[in-house]
Order: structure tokens, then sequence, then C-alpha cells
């Protein structure tokens, strides 16, 4: 059979970028597992799984979304909470998407330092945001529908209570997550395994 007769799809995955990204997937729900308390407030937990989410999202951000679902639904068929697996969801897509697009777009025109800095503080500040709002409006019905309070009245006061640790919680796990996922990426580029 000749070269020219191989039918080839015009946006095929090649078999690397396949198994790259299945590995990854199964690394962040095996990593998921993995979680230690945020000491102020326990119901928080710290895991990395956000740093094999953001080494897909390198690669590309249609990949990572499209199996954000599985890594969700894995977990969740491990015994993770639902609505606790949709927030960790979120917040990683909130680092992940502004981490890799800023780091992408400025590495072009500055520094990789100053590209680093820069995409590293946007992925700080979207997940600050953005989970702080989504704590807000989603925890107090959690709370009240896990019987940790009596009212949503009472749950709203808790979260507001806890909202400076929740930010804090947040800051630290995607400082985490965006100093580890572009030191990683930076090797993985380097040895050729990336393009």
């Amino acid at each position: 059979m000749s070269k020219a007769s191989v039918y080839r799809a015009p946006n095929a995955v090649s078999l690397k970028t396949v198994s790259y990204l299945s590995g990854l997937t199964a690394l962040a729900v095996v990593l998921k597992v993995f979680e230690l308390p945020y000491p102020p407030a326990p119901f928080l937990k710290y895991d990395v799984s956000g740093i094999p989410l953001t080494l897909m999202a390198f690669v590309s951000l249609k990949y990572v979304f499209g199996l954000l679902p599985l890594y969700y639904i894995a977990s969740v068929a491990l015994g993770f909470d639902a609505i606790g697996m949709a927030m960790k969801c979120l917040s990683e897509a909130s680092t992940f998407a502004p981490l890799t697009l800023i780091h992408g777009a400025a590495s072009k025109r500055i520094s990789a330092r100053a590209a680093t800095t820069l995409a590293t503080t946007a992925a700080l500040l979207s997940r600050v945001v953005v989970m702080s709002l989504a704590n807000y409006i989603v925890t107090p019905y959690w709370l009240v529908w896990a019987g940790w309070v009596k009212d949503l009245r009472e749950a709203e006061a808790f979260v507001i209570i806890y909202m400076p640790h929740i930010a804090v919680f947040n800051l630290t796990l995607a400082l985490i997550v965006a100093s580890a996922s572009i030191t990683v990426y930076a090797i993985l580029k380097r040895s050729g395994y990336l393009k």
C-alpha cells in the first residue's frame, strides 16, 4: 500500500497525544484520592489533581474540556461528593484556562519569566474570584442539603464567616498548581515530548 493511498482525517489526533491525554486524565483521578485538609477549614481539601489537568490544557483547551467530564464521573464513581466534584472541576477550569491562554500568548511577546508571572497572577485572581462567588452561591444550599446546618440563614452566615479561608485556600492551591504545572510543562517541552 503506498503512502499516498492512506487516508488521514484532517484533524486526526496522534496516538502520542491520545496516550498523553489518557494518561494524564487517569493520573488526575488517582491524585484526587490523596487529599490533605486545609487546617482552618477542614471541609476544604488540598490535592494536586489540577496539575495533570493543566498539563492537558497546555496541549489543548478543547481536549481538557472534553475530558473534564470523564475526570468528574470517575471521581464521583470512586465515592467523591457530586457537588464537591462539580466545584472542583470549576475551580480547576478557572485556574488552567487563564494560565494556559495567557502563558501561551504572553510567552511570544515577553520574556518567559514575565509571561509566567503574568499567567500565574491571572490564574490566581481567576480562581479566587470564581470560587469565592461559587462558594457564596452554592455552599449554603449544600450545607443545608448535607445536614450540617438547620436552615439557609445559618448556612449563609457560616459561608460568610469562612469566606476569607475559602479565598486563602483557593489562592494557595492555585499557586501550587500553576507553578508546578508551568515547571513540568517547561521540562516536557525542553525534552521534546511536547511541541
